[in-house]
């Protein structure tokens, strides 16, 4: 009697292991399907949401996550350090899973990251790169700041400042955005290199230009102070500040007499290279916000590319005819730079041999001829 007591207590106790472990076990795969078939939720701090830069950036990101099962949401921060702040906050309180920005200056870095590493949210950079020592040896130091994705900056206003002086000019004014910006700022050092080379004047500069109207503004006064003005150098801002000064330059009947350069391409990319409007342009590089998103993404999914902040860089396109505008508008507007099955293969979820060094090998290859090599 005794021993059939125990052996009925032994399968007793047998019995709850096993209705234990199954509680247990089953909560564990229903929160697991429940996180499975959650969409990941990639939030993006942006300047704007107007612009052509900025609509293209917002546009394609949506693509790709669409391809990816994930969602993108996005926060207009009007290039504000108190609003990029208060937006990383406001995307990390609605549940993103990642959050990226490009950052307004250096000096809101290091709040921005103070932010991700409290909510343990991964947060990288997009378009830029830190140049303040300390604070890049801070962003680093953190485990959740996952890196950053920029363009050589000094190497576009050189390259820019070189074509203003294969024009000819002799005067030129720069009119830029944020002061303490390092894109605006690492592109003002190429255009002065260019020019101090090839013997440039630079004869004035106007910073903290974002719109279209304030552009305008500057273009004026630089035409009326300067006669000798023969070059107007556009740092950036999205595409809005190019309309600004095309705008004022043809009001005062000065187009092919002033040579225009810009970084972000305007919304008329080929009838102001067909109408002399602009003498060369950069842009296309709407897929660096990409390369980040695919950084982020590879990490939420629980694949990093790396352990350690990761910089990638890459190079814009440089348009200086209508046949390469065309070219860019056919088959860098009309249609993605990478396909879907380009997109699913920069993830390790599609693509499980997917490294960083893929990633960076793709970002440096990027280019028009690449995209029309790959899509024709």
């Amino acid at each position: 009697m005794e021993e059939e007591r125990m052996k009925t207590k032994q399968v007793l106790s047998i019995v709850f292991l096993l209705v234990f472990t199954f509680v247990l076990f089953g909560a564990h795969v229903l929160f697991a399907e429940k996180k499975e078939g959650r969409p990941y939720l990639i939030g993006v701090s942006i300047w704007a949401d107007s612009g052509p830069l900025s609509k293209k950036v917002i546009s394609n990101l949506r693509y790709a996550a669409g391809v990816l099962g994930a969602e993108v949401e996005v926060a207009v921060d009007g290039f504000k350090p108190d609003n990029q702040v208060s937006n990383i906050e406001n995307l990390i309180a609605r549940g993103c899973d990642a959050v990226m920005i490009c950052n307004c200056t250096d000096a809101v870095v290091p709040k921005i990251v103070k932010l991700a590493d409290e909510a343990k949210v991964p947060l990288a950079l997009y378009f830029r790169k830190i140049n303040d020592p300390e604070i890049k040896t801070y962003a680093e130091s953190s485990a959740y700041f996952i890196g950053n994705v920029h363009e050589d900056e000094i190497a576009v206003g050189y390259n820019l400042g070189k074509a203003l002086a294969e024009k000819g000019c002799e005067n030129a004014v720069i009119i830029n955005y944020n002061k303490g910006d390092t894109t605006a700022g690492n592109r003002y050092v190429g255009y002065k290199k260019a020019f101090a080379e090839t013997g440039i004047n630079l004869l004035g500069e106007q910073w903290d230009i974002l719109e279209a109207e304030p552009a305008a503004n500057a273009a004026e006064s630089f035409i009326a102070a300067f006669p000798e003005l023969d070059a107007i150098a556009v740092g950036g801002g999205g595409g809005g500040p190019l309309t600004g000064v095309i705008r004022a330059v043809k009001n005062h009947n000065k187009i092919g007499k002033i040579n225009i350069t810009a970084s972000d391409f305007g919304p008329d990319i080929e009838e102001s290279l067909r109408n002399q409007e602009v003498a060369a342009m950069s842009g296309g590089h709407w897929t660096d916000p990409f390369f980040t998103f695919i950084l982020l993404y590879n990490y939420v999914d629980g694949h990093p590319l790396s352990n350690k902040t990761e910089t990638i860089t890459m190079q814009p396109i440089y348009l200086t005819s209508v046949a390469e505008a065309k070219d860019y508008t056919k088959w860098c507007m009309d249609q993605p730079p990478y396909n879907e099955e380009e997109i699913r293969n920069m993830t390790v979820r599609y693509n499980s041999s997917f490294t960083l060094s893929d990633l960076r090998k793709i970002a440096a290859a990027y280019s028009l001829e690449d995209v029309m090599k790959r899509h024709r």
